[in-house]
């Protein structure tokens, strides 16, 4: 049994790493049965997963990561939380799913087996002072913009996918700025990159 702890707020998924993973070693979430208000669930490809539970008004109420190779069955007891809806995010470096779980007034629970919402991270590559920035599986047009540490703006721009992807490169003058911020929003969801020539 986990005991839920009040760790802070989840704000969307506004986490960033620019490392990357191929595709196919990428996790996947499948849920399973549920038992006496707990949920069972097992995560594949569990390397370097993080894992929160919240909801919209007290924030995040639970967290741990993950470093298991191959896949791991996990079962979290929800018998301490008030009815009401929930959210497991599962998140590596290259994408987040989010499973929502509803807790009804007479303590059945219910959780969804596909995710309520999934996004690719961006993938960035630095060489020198060239930033290339590569986006898959995109269905929304994403705002970008990139500025520096005085929110000076050097480009914001509504982008549409091509095929799904949207790649672009930026030449980011050290000369300008030692730190630059490349956000990027994508159906609800933000991101962002800093790079700094420190």
């Amino acid at each position: 049994m986990n005991t839920f702890l009040k760790a802070g707020i989840l704000l969307g998924f506004s986490m960033m790493s620019a490392s990357l993973m191929s595709k196919d070693r990428d996790f996947s979430v499948s849920v399973g049965n549920i038992t006496a208000k707990t949920v069972h669930f097992e995560v594949s490809n569990a390397k370097n997963i993080s894992l929160f539970i919240y909801n919209d008004t007290e924030g995040e109420l639970y967290s741990e990561n993950l470093n298991t190779e191959g896949s791991i069955t996990k079962s979290y007891d929800l018998q301490a939380l008030a009815p009401g809806t929930y959210y497991l995010v599962a998140e590596s470096e290259t994408k987040v799913e989010k499973y929502k779980i509803n807790i009804g007034r007479n303590n059945n629970i219910t959780m969804e087996k596909t995710p309520v919402a999934s996004v690719s991270k961006p993938e960035f590559t630095v060489s020198d002072h060239m930033v290339t920035l590569h986006m898959a599986d995109v269905e929304n047009p994403v705002h970008i913009s990139v500025s520096d540490a005085s929110n000076t703006v050097y480009y914001a721009g509504n982008k549409i996918a091509v095929d799904g992807t949207i790649d672009m490169a930026f030449d980011l003058n050290r000369q300008t700025s030692d730190t630059y911020i490349i956000k990027i929003e994508q159906a609800g969801n933000i991101f962002n990159k800093v790079i700094s020539f420190k």
